[in-house]
């Protein structure tokens, strides 16, 4: 036996399973196995994101400041929607920055099988990596908007509490849960079916207008009501707008988000999971 094969570690073998049944366990067992993968995906999407830009990370502030900036002028000086009682700045804040988390794990989740292709047919890996990087880059974003713009402008605007604070993981953690789990659902269409990619913006605006981003849930009519119920982006950015009153959301409101958010993203996995066996023949 020569040297480097005693100094070599022995290599794990990696077994694929081609069962159609859904087995939760081998699957997190797999994810666990391939862990370390997840931070190469999460370094490879920030410095992708951000490299040979000038402001690099500084576009995660930007961005959402810039969109609020507008939103005040127009819906705020110009228009005059309500707010609830809250400093426009702060009401259109916790709206627009989680709205971007969603869209952040939500447009390239739809993609990731596309976007990954090169990848995906030449060496196996559990592709669910893929979108947990996106859903990790996310939070990521968010956080550091959080920090640097939600809190200052929140103690500048005394409608800073403790409730803003201890809510936030749960209501973050919700958000990426339903971005993700949507993109998951999508992912296999959209390696088959290339129109998806170009519907999923236009379903995006529809959602938006149809989240009370820009106006007060108060302001929305009787009949609409029960969609703003069960819309998770409205349980989301009105739960943030409740805690700056000073209280928590209503325990009917959490326990719908989240009942939503672990359905969203059950599902998505499971039909992923599904279909991620031949996603390689689809390719």
């Amino acid at each position: 036996m020569s040297i480097e094969e005693k100094v070599r570690p022995p290599l794990k073998e990696t077994v694929v399973n081609n069962s159609r049944r859904f087995d939760l366990r081998g699957l997190v067992r797999t994810l666990w196995d391939f862990r370390l993968l997840l931070w190469v995906f999460c370094k490879r999407d920030l410095k992708g994101r951000y490299t040979q830009t000038i402001f690099g990370l500084g576009w995660v502030i930007l961005t959402p400041l810039i969109t609020v900036g507008v939103f005040v002028i127009v819906f705020g000086i110009m228009v005059k929607v309500p707010t609830d009682g809250l400093p426009t700045i702060m009401f259109y804040l916790v709206a627009v920055i989680p709205w971007y988390a969603f869209m952040n794990v939500l447009n390239p989740s739809v993609q990731m099988i596309e976007g990954n292709a090169g990848l995906i047919t030449k060496v196996y890996f559990p592709r669910l990596l893929i979108g947990g990087s996106y859903a990790v880059s996310a939070g990521v974003d968010f956080l550091i908007a959080y920090t640097l713009l939600i809190t200052p402008f929140a103690i500048i605007y005394d409608v800073w509490t403790i409730q803003l604070l201890l809510i936030m993981p749960l209501l973050l953690l919700c958000t990426l849960m339903t971005g993700l789990g949507i993109g998951l659902m999508l992912a296999p269409l959209n390696a088959k079916y290339r129109d998806v990619k170009h519907l999923v913006p236009l379903a995006l605006q529809l959602f938006y207008y149809s989240t009370p981003a820009i106006y007060p849930v108060s302001a929305v009519p009787p009949w609409a009501k029960p969609w703003y119920s069960v819309n998770p982006l409205s349980l989301v950015i009105t739960g943030y707008r409740d805690a700056m009153h000073g209280h928590w959301p209503a325990q009917s409101t959490l326990l719908t988000l989240i009942a939503i958010a672990v359905t969203c993203f059950s599902i998505g996995v499971f039909i992923f999971q599904h279909f991620d066996k031949n996603v390689v023949d689809t390719l």
